[in-house]
């Protein structure tokens, strides 16, 4: 299959995909939904059904984070393989960025809590001796950027370069990653001076500008690594309204 070819069979999935996403008005609904398991009931019901088809109302807040991180990764693996074969290794690497912030925890030689113990990606890096720690993060995909960090460049920073310099060509192709790249950095920076005031009106203008970017860059690795940044802000949506319920139960009456 010629490049071109590939691209047309990617945007293709892509646009299938994109259209399943829930618009707002399944987001409202759900909204109102009190109960971990009356939620689920719900979500089971929309097009959110592939993603909480696998968790069940006895879950803990732990075990829905870890089953939403890793349906994450397997479709940016899925993802990845619509592209032309040697852009497989750039879009494989977007799958490492939901453990980046636990990763930074275990650089900075924290101890690592229960869940992380309890979390097979993460147990391996959860050694209390820092140089047996220090050493399973560099024998595994995390090298790059464990080395970078031991260089004094900060995690997402890291991430960023190794991606960059993952790019294969042409350079015509790299335009909209370029974007995309400049997104991640600002939207990293947002997130340190975030507050609750203005959490909402920040994502709103990422979604926005996320998908502005999908229609512009269609037919181009671009388009990919947009519709996945999309899904993560779909994910981390209904992470924050399942984790909720599970903790507090009666969350959506206390909203009301």
């Amino acid at each position: 299959m010629s490049t071109s070819a590939s691209f047309a069979y990617m945007q293709t999935r892509l646009q299938a995909r994109h259209g399943m996403r829930p618009d707002e008005r399944v987001w409202q609904q759900l909204q109102g939904t009190s109960g971990f398991a009356n939620y689920l009931h719900a979500a089971r019901r929309t097009s959110l059904h592939p993603w909480v088809s696998g968790l069940h109302p006895t879950h803990s807040n732990h075990e829905i984070e870890h089953s939403l991180r890793q349906q994450f990764r397997d479709y940016v693996d899925l993802v990845a393989h619509w592209l032309p074969a040697q852009w497989t290794g750039t879009i494989q690497w977007i799958s490492l960025l939901p453990d980046l912030p636990a990763m930074q925890h275990l650089l900075q030689g924290e101890a690592a809590p229960a869940w992380m113990l309890n979390n097979p990606r993460l147990r391996p890096f959860t050694s209390e001796n820092t140089a047996i720690r220090t050493q399973a993060m560099l024998d595994s995909s995390w090298r790059e950027i464990v080395e970078a960090w031991q260089g004094g460049k900060p995690p997402v920073e890291a991430w960023l370069e190794s991606w960059q310099h993952k790019w294969p060509k042409p350079d015509r192709l790299h335009a909209g990653m370029t974007v995309l790249s400049g997104l991640l950095l600002s939207q990293t920076k947002m997130l340190q001076t975030e507050s609750a005031d203005t959490a909402q009106q920040q994502r709103e203008t990422l979604t926005r500008r996320l998908h502005s970017a999908f229609r512009r860059f269609s037919f181009q690795p671009a388009a990919a690594c947009t519709h996945i940044a999309l899904t993560a802000l779909d994910l981390e949506r209904l992470r924050a309204d399942l984790v909720s319920r599970a903790l507090f139960p009666n969350i959506a009456e206390t909203k009301a």
